[in-house]
């Protein structure tokens, strides 16, 4: 079996305050983040990315793909706004239709206006009481807001510090000079 080689990568914060993530690679395909929007890790077996190089496979820079396979929510967080929005939508699409009678739009929009659907169990006995048909469906569910900092402001940058080093690594030293890989710099 061949040497295994790791990678380090520093993310500073851009505003001194958040944005900040040590990224760790390695040649087998271990992918791991210690950030300020949470722990991510995830290993993609080599010969499964398509790539000679593990840090290639960044050059994609699909952050939600990444998040598909690592996030602490799986995506599951229950969003209440956007659960309430989806109702309220449907409620009007379905008066709209002809499906509901005023009467029953207005019981249905009423019912909403009483349910705190900030929290789950809002969702819960919204269900109970509604008439609307596979009213389980209307559920939102998705990334959290660390998660979605995560994939929107750190990973691409991320990326970015991978594909220099490959770049630099790629181009080799230019004159005599000595070169040091924006990962060594990064992590000072």
């Amino acid at each position: 079996m061949k040497d295994v080689k790791f990678w380090r990568y520093y993310i500073p914060s851009t505003d001194e305050i958040e944005g900040w993530g040590i990224f760790l690679l390695d040649s087998t395909g271990m992918f791991a983040a210690v950030t300020d929007y949470g722990n991510y890790a995830y290993m993609w077996p080599l010969r499964n990315t398509g790539c000679n190089d593990f840090r290639d496979f960044f050059d994609h820079k699909d952050a939600y793909y990444v998040l598909g396979k690592c996030a602490p929510s799986r995506g599951k967080e229950y969003q209440g706004d956007k659960t309430e929005e989806l109702i309220r939508k449907t409620i009007v699409q379905m008066r709209r239709s002809g499906s509901f009678t005023e009467e029953e739009a207005r019981e249905e929009w009423n019912l909403l206006d009483s349910i705190d659907f900030y929290f789950r169990e809002g969702f819960s006995q919204w269900y109970e009481q509604t008439n609307l048909y596979d009213a389980h469906e209307y559920s939102v569910h998705g990334y959290t807001a660390s998660e979605k900092a995560f994939a929107d402001k750190l990973f691409p940058r991320f990326c970015e510090a991978v594909a220099a080093e490959l770049k630099a690594e790629r181009e080799g030293p230019k004159g005599n000079e000595a070169t040091e890989s924006p990962s060594e710099a990064a992590a000072g």
